[in-house]
């Protein structure tokens, strides 16, 4: 064709003859490649989620709708627009059809969360209760060719015919993610099949930005010759997502071989660090997210502890053998001494709650301030009527991760220097953080129950008249005058009487006057007990385990006797019926904590047991709390390290991380109970129940799986030589060097949140992590567009600037057609000249931006100022005249200023 050339006032010559050049022609497997990546996709989806659970389904109906609707629409995606019309129609008749089933799908899902709990959570419990056994098989069926269905509708054509990764995401990461997040294993081939198959849809809609998303204007030159690159088709896509399916599978199977060939083992302290890391994530909850997030910075090292005071939260318990306390006795104690740091007064909705302040505005809490005696101080003051002891002393010293913690022991006596919580706990005045020390009176309820039952009580007079004359000490004996004028007990003279619920030695009570005030002050702070101390949930869960303990919860509760032996009877029911366990598995949300204890799972640790005690001993009418800190045993003390003063260190564990449950007993005051299966004074001698899936454990000398279990014993050697616990196996052995902290779920400092509460902090995390991302973005995006206005080659910076004009034009609805750059000035400079910018500005950008382009000069400093000061006038207008929301979009959203 013979070129005729021109040339325009730009001095850009145009020839408008017509030049092509064409290689040979090579096939085009496109079509194919993505065809054979829906079919990875789609196959390896099922056989993922099949290979994780085991549901009992027809399996032939499933199979034949998986390929029959394959097929179909494989077919459909192949052919293309002119097919979207049965795209469409395929759709709609899904949406009917699946209302019509929606009662059997719905009873499906049932079945299959069912499964999928249980194998989750290692229980034979079932999440859903109300299903009906016979209709498993088909309303499975029915759920899994439903979601066949709705599989091959998306995966298929946001494959093949508009590659996106958004939706197929949506619908196949949850299948596999149900299975991660509770450590169930995902078939090696085909969740790396998966896996390939998300980055190959990831690449396919991101690679081709010309053909998919419009590009931007420009022209793209080769020697003398330009070409429009705003339509350009590469056509290497699909084959991208194959290179990437076969990069992944390739890399899995040599790192799969490499591994079996070299035996590669990690190193015990990795294992350790990564079990504790998989832990924290896969117990991390926004419902629960304070201790979530300690519990995860804890897993990387970084100590940010919160505690609260949830229940049937964690899958199971883990101890790490750490040293938490190292406590000094100034003279060994018989019996178990508990050093408490947490009393829960109300339970509600799996949780444990102080008492509303409301509550503490009683007129005892102002004479317990008075007379200064306290709640805390009774059993010291009291048990002393009934049993011969000796004083003691206690030095308790926290590790630095529980240095925000203040632990005391029952008994403590007030010789000064205490602050008082309420009724609820005791700390020292001063001192130094993270350090105690207290005198005490060993209190425990064996001691107690055997000498309330060696005294013939029918011997004592409980109610006893005194005169203050009687009474010893001076001080005391105006403190009892006062307090008796005060409260209207004076009968005659200076003659009160009081009520005794123990017996008692007249003439020890008189030498010592401060047994006179206590138990005036017990009388009165027995009716605040009564009061709020016997409050149970009035649910139909707490309801039916009322029902199923009845035959224990009625008896004499007249007498300390007769409280101890309903107590005891209770504890004996519960250790028949449930089991002690580390791996108790997380209590359902639609469950009750202790319901679900006592009646359905019957396996839990100390908190199970305490929070299920407490519950029950409120039902028998004695009141009760809920209490955590750390127990030390006889045989702790025995094995502790000896003094020549006679006094004993023992360096406390975490394994003695404890809850138990705190009674009020009449006439003595609140004194703690076990009920924790397994534990007594002199020891703690416990049977786990541990998964019968491959659970790794730290160990010290060996590295075994248990498969079934005998007993184990935490002997008081193992919590203090710091070397290990041992769980003995009928097949093998397993040395546990780790576990996490059991009482410590609930014996935190942090506020009871309320569930509103929880719900404004999720959506403000969320709020503010969006914000955040948004933030990033712009920052990104303004520094990209800064370094290309100020950076680079001068025609390429030019470019850069006129492109940028182009998208605020964009935004105001102008926009280049053909690519006639010159009439599209000439519109731009008639509609906004002289208001959005300068006369002719526009015109002058264009024509710098055009030379640039074609090699017809190299734009100067001083152009590259006009180019930028227009696109910066046409900003900056566009944003003054915008409303509140547009500006928000222009600056946030669509990143023009």
């Amino acid at each position: 064709m013979k070129r005729k050339n021109s040339q325009n006032m730009n001095g850009i010559s145009i020839s408008d003859s017509i030049v092509m050049s064409v290689k040979r022609k090579n096939a085009n497997y496109r079509k194919p490649f993505s065809s054979l990546i829906a079919v990875i996709g789609f196959t390896s989806i099922l056989m993922s989620f099949f290979g994780m659970f085991s549901f009992r389904f027809n399996g032939k109906t499933v199979a034949a709708a998986a390929i029959g609707f394959s097929i179909f629409y494989l077919i459909l995606s192949l052919i293309g627009k002119r097919a979207l019309w049965i795209y469409a129609a395929s759709v709609a008749a899904f949406v009917a059809y699946a209302y019509k089933k929606s009662a059997l799908i719905s009873m499906g899902f049932k079945f299959v969360y069912n499964i999928i709990y249980k194998a989750s959570y290692h229980t034979e419990i079932n999440y859903y209760k109300a299903v009906i056994k016979s209709s498993e098989i088909k309303s499975v069926t029915t759920l899994f060719v439903f979601y066949v269905w709705l599989l091959a509708i998306v995966l298929y054509f946001f494959t093949i015919c508009r590659p996106n990764p958004v939706l197929p995401l949506m619908i196949t990461f949850p299948l596999l993610e149900l299975g991660m997040y509770n450590g169930i294993e995902v078939p090696i081939l085909w969740g790396m099949l998966c896996i390939a198959y998300w980055l190959s849809l990831l690449a396919m809609s991101t690679i081709d930005v010309g053909e998919y998303s419009g590009g931007q204007s420009g022209f793209v030159r080769k020697n003398n010759l330009f070409f429009p690159k705003r339509h350009m088709k590469l056509k290497v896509t699909e084959k991208c997502g194959i290179l990437i399916i076969a990069s992944v599978m390739l890399i899995t199977g040599i790192s799969y071989g490499f591994l079996r060939v070299t035996h590669y083992k990690r190193s015990e302290k990795l294992n350790e660090k990564r079990r504790d890391i998989t832990e924290a994530m896969n117990d991390f909850t926004f419902e629960n997210l304070a201790e979530s997030l300690s519990n995860l910075t804890s897993a990387f090292g970084i100590d940010f502890e919160y505690e609260n005071h949830k229940l049937g939260n964690n899958d199971h318990v883990r101890y790490k053998n750490v040293t938490d306390l190292t406590v000094t006795i100034e003279r060994p104690v018989s019996g178990a001494i508990y050093l408490k740091d947490y009393a829960g007064s109300v339970y509600k909705k799996n949780e444990w709650f102080k008492l509303p302040k409301k509550a503490y505005k009683n007129k005892i809490f102002d004479d317990f301030k008075e007379y200064d005696i306290y709640p805390q101080d009774f059993p010291a003051v009291l048990a002393k009527l009934i049993y011969d002891g000796n004083d003691n002393t206690i030095w308790i010293k926290n590790s630095t991760k529980k240095s925000s913690h203040v632990y005391a022991p029952y008994g403590t006596e007030n010789f000064g220097g205490l602050s008082y919580n309420k009724d609820l706990t005791i700390s020292p005045v001063g001192g130094k953080k993270g350090e105690a020390s207290y005198k005490f009176f060993p209190v425990d309820i064996d001691t107690i129950s055997k000498e309330v039952e060696a005294i013939n009580q029918s011997n004592h007079d409980l109610r006893e008249v005194f005169s203050t004359s009687e009474i010893r000490d001076k001080q005391c004996r105006e403190k009892v005058l006062k307090y008796c004028t005060e409260n209207n007990l004076i009968t005659y003279d200076d003659f009160f009487s009081i009520d005794y619920d123990i017996p008692y030695n007249r003439q020890y009570v008189l030498d010592n006057g401060d047994t006179i005030m206590a138990q005036l002050l017990q009388n009165s702070y027995k009716d605040f007990v009564y009061k709020n101390y016997l409050d149970v949930p009035n649910t139909k869960a707490i309801q039916e385990v009322k029902e199923a303990y009845s035959d224990i919860l009625k008896g004499d509760i007249s007498t300390v006797k007769g409280r101890i032996d309903i107590l005891t009877a209770i504890k004996k029911k519960m250790q028949a019926e449930c089991t002690y366990s580390l791996y108790p598995r997380k209590t359902p949300s639609n469950r009750d904590f202790v319901n679900y204890f006592l009646l359905e799972n019957h396996k839990g640790y100390c908190q199970h047991f305490a929070t299920s005690g407490v519950i029950l001993a409120r039902m028998a009418g004695i009141p009760a709390r809920y209490a955590t800190g750390y127990i030390i045993v006889e045989d702790d003390v025995a094995a502790g390290q000896k003094h020549s003063d006679n006094s004993v260190t023992v360096e406390v564990k975490d394994n003695r991380s404890h809850a138990w449950a705190e009674i009020y007993l009449d006439g003595i005051g609140w004194i703690p109970f076990e009920f924790t299966a397994g534990y007594s004074a002199k020891e703690i001698n416990t049977d786990p129940t541990q998964p019968t899936e491959a659970t790794t454990a730290t160990t010290v000398t060996t590295h075994t799986q248990a498969q079934t279990e005998t007993r184990t014993t935490i002997s008081s050697a193992s919590a203090t030589n710091g070397k290990r616990t041992t769980i003995t196996n009928s097949q093998t052995t397993q040395t546990v060097t780790s576990v996490k902290v059991v009482a410590g779920i609930g014996k935190g400092k942090g506020k009871a949140v309320s569930k509103t509460l929880k719900y404004i902090l999720q959506l403000i995390i969320i709020l503010v992590i969006a914000a955040l991302i948004i933030l990033a973005r712009r920052y990104f995006i303004l520094k990209n567009r800064e370094k290309k206005f100020t950076s680079g080659k001068t025609p390429s910076r030019v470019k850069n600037i006129y492109s940028y004009s182009e998208k605020l034009l964009a935004s105001m609805q102008l926009k280049s057609v053909n690519g006639n750059y010159k009439a599209f000035a000439e519109e731009v400079e008639k509609k906004l000249a002289g208001d959005y910018f300068e006369a002719g500005s526009f015109e002058k950008l264009t024509d710098i931006a055009l030379k640039a382009c074609y090699g017809q000069g190299v734009p100067d400093e001083e152009e590259l100022k006009i180019c930028k000061k227009t696109v910066d006038d046409i900003s900056a207008k566009i944003y003054s005249k915008s409303d509140f929301i547009q500006k928000l979009k222009i600056k946030f959203i669509n990143v023009l200023r």
